[in-house]
Formats: C-alpha cells, structure tokens, sequence
C-alpha cells in the first residue's frame, strides 16, 4: 500500500505542473519576496488598442495578477464590468469541474454519439472530455448536466462561489441565458476572480479536477508564453435581441502571469470567438503576447 503522503506529494506535483503554482508560492494576497517586479501594463496603449479593435459601450476587459489576485486593468465602466450576465459557453469550465468531482465525468472517457444530427457537423463524434471541451459540444456537456441535477449544481455552485449561484430554468441549458429559459448569471469581474481561484488552488474541488480542467483549458502556446480559455456566446434576454460574447482565460508568459474575461454585450455584439481573435491580436500589439 503506497503511503498517503507519498500520495498527497504526487498529487501536489500535478497541479504544480498543471497550474503553474510554484511550490513556495506566497499567500495569493501577497506578494512574492525576492522576485523580479511584474512590468506595469501600459493601459493608455491597450485602451487605445481595444477602441480600435472591438471596445465601446457594452464591452468589458479585466486583467487580474494571478499571484496577487489584484486587478492590474480595467475597460469599461463598473457598471457594465459587473453587470450580470448569462455565461454561455464559458460555463463548460465549471461544468466540467463539478462534473468530474461528482464523478458523472471520468477524465478520458469516451460518450458515445447517439447518431442523432447535430447543429454543428464537428460535434457528431465520441469524445472525451478534452475533445468536448475544446469543440464546445453543446449537446455532450448537456448530458452531463441531466446526471448532474439540479440539486447537486445548486449546492457545488455556491460552493465554488460561481456568479449568481442560482441553477434556475432547465437542468441541461441554465447557462445559456433567458431565451432559453436560463437564469444563471456572472459579472465579468466574477469571471476573473473565479478564474484566479482556479488557477491557485483555491476553489473547493478536487486538486486532480482543478489540474484537469487547467490542461483542458490550454489553447495556444507561442514561444514560453501560453494562453488558456473558454469562448461562449448567447442570447442576453428573453426576446434574442440583444447577444453576449465571453473569452475568459488565462495568459502566462515569461512577464507577467494574468487571468482575463472580456464580455461584449448589446445587439451587435461579437461572438465569443470573433473576440478570441481580436483580443489576442490587442494582447500583441500592446506587448503582452508574442505576435503570430
């Protein structure tokens, strides 16, 4: 039998690869003795940069230190930075979560497409999660949430501090905004602070869940620097008149290591993968990521 400290050491080196935790990482509160200061963001530039790209009313743009869980930039007014919000798509992050630690999903599973046809023609596959994460399989995640049930999302939600907390409407679609009937909300800035609880440990859920769900969420490494998220977009009201797209996610480079959301909400709003790209390309121009 393997010793249960010998166990907890394993397990401690996986989510330090997984997330990026150095091992003598200081309290996320404080700051770190004896490293190199985080260059400042020039936000002049950056706030120059998003108005040319996809900033106006409606849009939001945070930037948290993840080490000392301060916001470091801001786009928007704080009124729409904590405006209540359907979370779409994004939602899948702490979907997976829960749906690993209550078990419903095993890492490297297979689900089974029932052969039914999809909206999406890359959806009609088996897949595990990664693969389902990565493709934004709607209807995969939707199972998932049909074992889950309501009462088990209500109780994980408040306990990982999601948004509203508030699984109201129908079980398998609560994160997809009141067109449908969805009444799950979260606030830009709550997208952020969630995130950097992920990325420190500090969410309560497994800390094998936690270094799974950070790997899945990993999109695009150039050069040392490395960006993780999760796109979504979908109705903002009841009529469908009026859209939210979501990036949220992770940006680690040599420099700095920050979690961001970016939430662009009104009639003409960009989806979430139109905003994947030009927030990427901003991050370029502004020297916060290597350009393609």
């Amino acid at each position: 039998m393997i010793h249960r400290s010998v166990c907890r050491a394993a397990l401690s080196v996986l989510m330090v690869t997984a997330l990026g935790i150095s091992a003598c990482s200081p309290a996320p509160k404080g700051a770190a003795s004896g490293t190199a200061k985080t260059p400042a963001i020039n936000a002049e530039a950056l706030n120059r940069i998003v108005d040319a790209s996809f900033g106006g009313q409606g849009t939001c743009l945070t930037l948290t230190d993840r080490a000392t869980g301060r916001e470091v930039y801001v786009y928007g007014s704080n009124t729409t930075c904590m405006r209540p919000l359907p979370p779409c798509s994004t939602f899948k992050i702490a979907n997976s979560l829960i749906g690993l630690d209550e078990g419903v999903i095993k890492p490297y599973e297979v689900i089974k497409w029932d052969g039914k046809p999809q909206t999406v023609k890359s959806w009609e596959i088996d897949a595990n999660l990664e693969t389902a994460f990565k493709r934004s399989m709607v209807p995969w995640f939707q199972r998932v949430a049909r074992q889950i049930g309501h009462d088990t999302y209500a109780k994980r939600l408040k306990a990982i501090d999601y948004g509203s907390a508030d699984p109201a409407g129908p079980v398998d679609q609560f994160w997809l905004g009141p067109e449908v009937g969805g009444g799950l909300t979260i606030s830009t800035r709550q997208q952020t602070d969630f995130l950097n609880r992920l990325y420190t440990g500090r969410l309560s859920t497994n800390p094998m869940t936690t270094a799974t769900v950070a790997k899945i969420m990993i999109d695009e490494t150039r050069g040392a620097s490395v960006m993780s998220g999760k796109t979504g977009t979908c109705s903002s009201i009841a009529d469908g008149s009026r859209n939210v797209g979501w990036w949220v996610g992770r940006l680690n480079s040599p420099e700095r290591d920050l979690v961001f959301a970016v939430s662009m909400e009104g009639q003409n709003a960009l989806p979430g993968r139109e905003l994947q790209i030009r927030l990427k390309s901003a991050f370029a121009k502004a020297g916060l990521w290597p350009q393609s």
